[in-house]
């Protein structure tokens, strides 16, 4: 019975002489050494023990036989037939005979191999990994803390290096971040991080660093469970996206610029001939949904080549400033005034008949519009008015703004001076 435990047992056993022969071998031992029994029991330990483990070995065996230690294990590498190098966990103890004197060593064989190489493995997925972190830890703030927030069992750098703090305060205190949130930030991230149970998160929120300046972060979390599905560890990583937001604020503003620019006229910062239309459509639509009419005027600044030619075209633009600021003013915040081009410009009356228009322009008459050439020069500015109410029959922006303009035109031909004229 002892023979077959010895010969079948799961594990390499071996009889070892003092001197390091092989006495006994069984199947087991022969299988993971790649010999044949005969083959094993011509052979030592210290021929089948890779050098950077033998001087450890032969010291321990010294200690057996010392009777210093009764037994003693270790991770070592042997040389299995064929010249690989493979992993046992060897365990030694000694028989001595009769009288005291060392008689055999029982080894104990295991084979670890495939157990150190998955550990061989997983320590360089582990040196990627924490190289990968470190990577990442100039933007990305990585922790990983029990489920109840009491511990933190891992921060990368990117506390430091967002944050500009110290890891201890988190170590002290896994959520002590929170004290940093911008204050109309805080009651969001609290909410988050107070629910219970907890779920998986994501939200952006701002942070002051520690010199005070405001960053904007990207956080999200996981949580990861045990064999059993119970919540074992909390995974946080939150991105510094201060750049990217810093950029998209500067885009938002570039195309509110660029809108503003594209309906605006650059000189008199009215809006221009396509922004007119744009609106005098919507007025159309508006009109004809509402059976409710308004007046466009078209004006015309009399002998305005005259002040080019004369003064100078920086003369000419002033003039034309003047003469959109001051009528501007005199608009409702329902009316709107555009340059159509050149000298020539168009109001939106909103709501307005054109047999009140008059009264519109009777205000208008005590405006002076003036153009201070020097301290000993002033050029008054005199403009031509046509105005048209809205009707069924002016379908399109085009025809309202030629009936206007028509009617400008006809008061222009008549006089040099401003009249009245509502149809």
């Amino acid at each position: 019975m002892f023979d077959k435990t010895f010969e079948f047992c799961a594990v390499g056993l071996a009889h070892v002489s003092p001197d390091g022969s092989f006495i006994h071998v069984n199947k087991k031992l022969c299988e993971f050494l790649g010999y044949e029994p005969h083959v094993l029991k011509s052979m030592t330990f210290q021929e089948l023990t890779v050098s950077d483990y033998l001087n450890t070995d032969l010291s321990n065996l010294q200690q057996l036989l010392a009777g210093s230690i009764d037994s003693y294990s270790m991770e070592k590498q042997y040389i299995r037939n064929g010249g690989a190098a493979v992993w046992g966990k060897l365990t030694v103890s000694l028989v001595r005979d009769s009288r005291g004197n060392p008689d055999f060593f029982i080894s104990v064989v295991e084979d670890i191999d495939e157990k150190k190489r998955l550990e061989s493995e997983l320590f360089q997925v582990e040196a990627l990994f924490s190289k990968i972190v470190d990577a990442f830890s100039s933007r990305t703030f990585i922790w990983v803390a029990s489920p109840d927030f009491k511990k933190l069992h891992y921060l990368n750098d990117g506390y430091h290096t967002i944050f500009g703090r110290s890891d201890y305060e988190l170590y002290a205190k896994p959520l002590a971040f929170i004290n940093h949130v911008h204050e109309e930030d805080k009651i969001k991230v609290m909410s988050v991080f107070n629910q219970r149970p907890l779920k998986t998160w994501e939200l952006q929120y701002r942070i002051y660093d520690v010199n005070g300046k405001v960053r904007y972060l990207h956080d999200r979390g996981n949580l990861i469970f045990d064999a059993k599905e119970k919540q074992a560890l909390i995974l946080g990583t939150a991105d510094d996206i201060t750049k990217e937001k810093e950029q998209q604020q500067a885009l938002e503003v570039a195309i509110s610029e660029l809108a503003y620019l594209s309906k605006t006229d650059p000189l008199t910062g009215l809006i221009n001939r396509r922004e007119i239309f744009e609106q005098l459509s919507k007025e159309i639509e508006r009109m004809k949904r509402e059976q409710h009419v308004s007046t466009l005027v078209y004006i015309d600044l009399n002998d305005f080549k005259q002040i080019n030619d004369n003064y100078g075209h920086a003369a000419g633009d002033q003039a034309l400033k003047i003469f959109a600021e001051k009528m501007q003013n005199k608009l409702r915040d329902s009316d709107r005034m555009g340059r159509i081009g050149g000298d020539e410009f168009v109001v939106l009356l909103y709501g307005t008949r054109a047999n009140e228009v008059e009264r519109f322009f009777a205000r208008i008459d005590n405006l002076s519009f003036v153009l201070h050439i020097d301290d000993h020069l002033s050029v008054p500015i005199r403009y031509t008015a046509g105005w048209k109410e809205w009707n069924e029959r002016l379908s399109t922006v085009q025809k309202w703004l030629d009936a206007a303009d028509h009617v400008m035109y006809s008061i222009k031909g008549e006089s040099k001076q401003r009249n009245h004229i509502s149809e």
